[in-house]
C-alpha cells in the first residue's frame, strides 16, 4: 500500500522538528503567504489562527492537489479577554493602563485587539520591537495560540483545529532581554521568543508545550489518524 504524501506548508524548523520527533513522514515545502496579515480583533484568535493555517495550505494546493497538506500558524495574545472555547483555562488579566496603550499606537509596538481580545504580538520586526514585546511580557503571563489546518484538493478536504497554550515570562531585567535578543535573534517568533530556547525566559506555563513552540500537535494528531496519515 502506497503511503499518502503529506506536505507541511511551512520552512519553520521547529514545526519541522515536531513532526519528526511524531515520526511523521512529509515533505516541507513554503507556502505562497508573502505578507501575513496580523491578528486585530473581530473573530477570536484561535478562528484568526485556524484560517490563516487554512490559507497557508491553500496557497500551495495546486502545487500538491493529490496531497495532503498540513499548514499552522500561531499568534501570541497579551491581556486575553477572550471569552470563546478554548482547550486550556485561562487566566484574568486587567486592562492596560492609559500610559501603555498610547505606547501600543507607536510603530515598534503591536496593536491591541478589537473587541476586548487582547494585545497581539506578532514577529518583531527589529530589536528595537523585540525589546518592547519582551518588556510587555516580562513577568506576566499571555495566551499563545496555534491553529493547524489539514487540507487535500482533490479530496475537497479543508478542516482545521487549534489548541491554547498559557505562558508566563520570568521577571527581566534590560540586560537579559538585551542578552536574549542578542543570543536568541527571535524575528521570526510571534511575540518575540521561543518557549524552547535555551536561554530559558519562560517561567511556567500551562497547556501544550509543542503548542507554544509552533505546531498543536496534540490536536492535529486526530485529524491525521482520521484520513489514515498515521496509525
Amino acid at each position: 500500500m502506497i503511503k499518502p504524501c503529506i506536505i507541511l506548508a511551512s520552512s519553520s524548523p521547529r514545526r519541522s522538528d515536531i513532526l519528526k520527533e511524531y515520526k511523521i513522514d512529509f515533505i516541507p515545502a513554503e507556502h505562497k503567504i508573502i505578507n501575513e496579515p496580523e491578528y486585530s480583533g473581530g473573530i477570536e484568535p484561535f478562528e484568526f489562527a485556524e484560517n490563516l493555517a487554512l490559507d497557508k495550505a491553500k496557497s500551495i494546493e495546486n502545487s500538491y492537489p493529490d496531497c495532503f497538506i498540513i499548514g499552522s500558524d500561531t499568534i501570541v495574545i497579551f491581556d486575553d479577554l477572550s471569552t470563546g472555547a478554548a482547550h486550556h483555562s485561562s487566566a484574568s488579566f486587567s486592562l492596560l493602563s492609559s500610559a501603555d496603550a498610547s505606547l501600543a499606537e507607536s510603530n515598534t509596538l503591536p496593536q491591541r485587539a478589537k473587541a476586548n481580545h487582547g494585545l497581539s504580538l506578532g514577529k518583531p520586526k527589529d530589536a528595537v520591537s523585540a525589546f518592547n514585546m519582551l518588556s510587555k511580557l516580562s513577568g506576566n503571563t499571555h495566551n499563545v495560540y496555534t491553529g493547524a489546518a489539514l487540507i487535500n484538493k482533490n479530496m475537497r478536504l479543508y478542516e482545521s483545529v487549534y489548541d491554547k497554550t498559557e505562558v508566563k515570562i520570568k521577571k527581566l531585567s534590560d540586560e537579559e532581554i538585551y542578552g536574549y535578543i542578542y543570543e536568541s535573534k527571535p524575528f521570526d517568533k510571534a511575540g518575540g521568543y521561543g518557549i524552547q530556547d535555551s536561554q530559558g525566559i519562560v517561567e511556567s506555563y500551562s497547556g501544550s508545550y509543542k503548542n507554544a513552540e509552533g505546531l498543536c500537535i496534540e490536536t492535529l494528531i486526530p485529524l491525521l489518524k482520521r484520513y489514515n496519515l498515521i496509525i
